[in-house]
């Protein structure tokens, strides 16, 4: 959807630099048509880039704390995963618990950096990265941890949920994964344009559209509290997990729609403003 919103010189630019990234073949790996379509599922598939280099052997994880940095490989920067960057912990507590304070290196703090080096002579590799992290803090759990005196790690102290991977749903799944989840889970084009197609028919572009990080993540938090977070505090653990209702499964479908189509509305904004 943010694709097809850039304007065609930016929309020239984007290809440019999405051409430009060392894992350019594996963006285009299978699509045919005119050019002009291999450029459109280039620029979706590098959106993924960032979640599929937690699975490439070139990368290594950087925030373990017996981390073995790779080797590196021109032109990339470093051989960093950056898995912090997917995401920003804004703690709060039902019932009161002592809150830690946010970690330093986070979507909130990285996502300028990613803008600002969008005109750089490293655009190719802060592009894939905002497509990314942009689209993930629209996503509400990733912006949000509890804590809750139900929750506790090997050491008897109370410990985040991290962003809703520890909150126990219906027995089988996570809080987490339920949000991921909601628009679908596919790389089928026909029904991604569908969503795309639909969602622009039903959520207008907003007359005013923040481009900033802060608000984008605050938004999403706030978003967590009050539509993610529906139980009591005792809930989500694996002795009380959270039981979804039909009516909840509605409602956070209506949210991560609505989150969806602003995310595009947001990221074409940004790509108009920073490579007109």
């Amino acid at each position: 959807m943010a694709y097809d919103l850039l304007d065609k010189k930016t929309r020239a630019r984007v290809d440019e630099l999405i051409r430009r990234h060392p894992d350019y073949a594996r963006f285009s790996e299978g699509v045919g048509g005119n050019p002009q379509r291999i450029a459109r599922w280039a620029f979706i598939h590098a959106a993924a880039w960032a979640d599929d280099i937690k699975f490439d052997e070139r990368f290594y994880d950087d925030t373990r704390r017996d981390a073995k940095p790779a080797s590196p490989i021109p032109p990339f920067p470093d051989m960093k995963r950056h898995t912090n960057w997917h995401y920003v912990n804004l703690y709060f507590s039902p019932d009161e618990t002592p809150l830690p304070d946010t970690p330093t290196i986070n979507a909130r703090t990285e996502l300028p950096r990613m803008m600002e080096g969008l005109g750089g002579d490293q655009g190719w590799y802060y592009l894939p990265w905002l497509l990314h992290v942009e689209g993930d803090v629209h996503q509400p759990m990733h912006c949000v941890s509890r804590l809750t005196k139900h929750l506790l790690s090997s050491d008897g102290k109370p410990t985040s949920d991290l962003g809703g991977n520890l909150t126990v749903v219906d027995g089988y799944t996570n809080l987490h994964a339920v949000w991921d989840d909601l628009l679908g889970v596919t790389q089928d084009e026909t029904y991604i344009d569908w969503v795309a197609a639909r969602l622009r028919k039903e959520h207008a572009r907003p007359n005013q559209l923040s481009l900033d990080p802060m608000v984008w993540t605050q938004e999403s938090f706030d978003l967590a509290r009050t539509r993610a977070y529906t139980m009591p505090a005792d809930v989500g653990t694996r002795e009380h997990p959270f039981r979804t209702t039909r009516a909840y499964w509605a409602d956070a479908l209506r949210v991560a729609q609505s989150q969806a189509a602003l995310a595009a509305y947001r990221l074409a904004a940004v790509l108009n403003d920073r490579l007109k």
